[in-house]
């Protein structure tokens, strides 16, 4: 009768066991599946010394294609040739639109026309701006007697010739190594003034 009643209760404790482990596992998988969430406070201090609680925005990972129209690239000119003594042809530039911002992008522009203004102090010469130098006067300068010729480095001949039988024109070196020329009026013979 003894041995009949503890059998009886063996499977009552197994079934104990068994509600543990399924209350314990049932614990478990609760705890796991709970989120945490938590934020950052920052104390910020003003300028009157009190403080203020801010919880930060997440951090957005964005790629900001410009923030200034040199970000998006170089002007450059193409198919350059000189027209009224400047560089005129194809002007590419860049400009930035929306800088800074997530809407930010580059877009190129294309122009016809003049590309610098060569100024008093350079000329034009293939399409660029060279400055005046190395003028050469083979007369001396304003030498009216003498047939002479200018040459500059522009790779130009200017040579002294008569316009007609009482006028002469005349090329000399200015200051600042630039080329002119002036119509003398004279008894012109043999690209001189004759004496």
């Amino acid at each position: 009768m003894h041995a009949h009643n503890t059998h009886l209760l063996l499977p009552g404790r197994k079934m104990h066991r068994i509600a543990i482990i399924i209350l314990a596992a049932a614990i478990i998988l609760a705890s796991c599946s709970t989120e945490t969430r938590t934020s950052k406070i920052v104390v910020v201090q003003n300028s009157s010394g009190s403080q203020q609680q801010a919880t930060p925005q997440p951090a957005q990972n964005q790629n900001i294609a410009c923030y200034s129209d040199s970000d998006c690239g170089a002007r450059r000119a193409e198919n350059a040739y000189c027209f009224q003594d400047n560089p005129v042809g194809d002007l590419y530039s860049w400009k930035c639109n929306n800088p800074g911002t997530v809407q930010a992008n580059c877009q190129e522009s294309h122009t016809k026309g003049p590309i610098a203004t060569c100024g008093d102090t350079y000329f034009c010469y293939k399409g660029e701006c060279i400055p005046f130098a190395n003028c050469n006067d083979s007369d001396g300068g304003k030498n009216y007697e003498v047939a002479g010729k200018v040459t500059t480095n522009d790779f130009a001949v200017h040579e002294d010739h008569c316009k007609n039988s009482g006028e002469l024109v005349e090329y000399y070196c200015s200051s600042d190594n630039r080329a002119f020329s002036e119509t003398k009026s004279c008894k012109c013979d043999g690209d001189e003034c004759a004496v």
